[in-house]
């Protein structure tokens, strides 16, 4: 799905959404720690490093997800997304003596539309940018690139898509995607929910970094801010497969796509395991109307 700019206002699209398509869910792992760690290079974007929204350094790893969508129908009309959920992050608990509580978080994502991005940003604060899709089917496989509005032909993310042969038919799925069993069983404390704090705007960006955003097409106006930090839960329902993600064919003798993205717009990461990865055929996903957090 490709969209352009125009100066129209862009539509305000109040949560709830009712969403419909087709998903790709990835998860990753890294080996939790009680003490903050590192993440990798490209989890947050330029317009959100260092601000409120940053929420490195209450890094402790454990499970997160790769997803890949295409919505079909929604509030905000159809669009493509690649999400980017590093794992967990924590904040504090009630009284002295409270444990920590761990959450999950949308770090990096791109959509492709600017609709997408101002209202994902303004209702939720996810740190939504817009980018270009592309989905080429390709025997048996499908190729996704994704690439910054001006640069279409240069992707800062590439993989092939291919379902497993292990599920020759569709089967039903009802689940939170956030919800996992299995990340429970590996993480005391998990919270099976999207904490988001408030995202910047483009306009309390520095001139140069107003000039960077537009030099990789991105539209400022769209880049609205959020002013309170968010707590979500989106459930979703449907039909599953089991799929892989592979290395995408390089387009050039030096270009390494073994991580998928190129660890500045996208992180580099690496699967959990090939055989854990569900694409689900189709889907109806809700995202409530989110509770405010005071304070992390």
């Amino acid at each position: 799905m490709t969209t352009t700019t125009t100066d129209a206002p862009l539509p305000v699209c109040p949560a709830p959404w009712d969403l419909t398509g087709e998903g790709w869910i990835f998860p990753i792992y890294t080996l939790f720690s009680e003490n903050p760690i590192a993440l990798p290079e490209g989890s947050y974007a330029p317009l959100e490093t260092g601000t409120s929204a940053d929420q490195g350094k209450r890094f402790h790893g454990g499970v997160g997800m790769v997803m890949i969508v295409r919505y079909t129908s929604g509030e905000a009309g159809p669009y493509d997304e690649l999400m980017y959920i590093p794992g967990l992050f924590s904040r504090a608990g009630a009284g002295d003596d409270a444990k920590p509580k761990y959450h999950m978080a949308i770090s990096r994502i791109h959509v492709s539309t600017d609709t997408s991005v101002a209202n994902g940003r303004r209702n939720w604060g996810i740190p939504k940018h817009r980018a270009e899709f592309s989905f080429t089917p390709s025997r048996g496989s499908t190729l996704l690139t994704v690439s910054h509005p001006s640069s279409p032909s240069e992707p800062f993310f590439r993989c092939l898509l291919r379902d497993s042969r292990a599920t020759p038919f569709a089967l039903p799925v009802s689940t939170t995607w956030l919800d996992w069993r299995i990340s429970k069983s590996l993480m005391s404390g998990y919270e099976a929910a999207l904490v988001q704090p408030p995202v910047p705007a483009a306009s309390s960006a520095s001139a140069a970094a107003l000039d960077t955003l537009k030099e990789s097409g991105q539209s400022v106006d769209a880049l609205v801010a959020s002013d309170k930090t968010y707590i979500v839960k989106p459930v979703a329902s449907g039909w599953s497969k089991l799929t892989t993600m592979e290395p995408a064919p390089s387009d050039g003798a030096e270009e390494d796509w073994s991580g998928f993205g190129d660890g500045k717009s996208f992180p580099k990461f690496k699967l959990w395991s090939n055989s854990l990865n569900v694409h689900m055929t189709s889907f109806r996903m809700s995202f409530p109307v989110p509770k405010v957090v005071e304070g992390l």
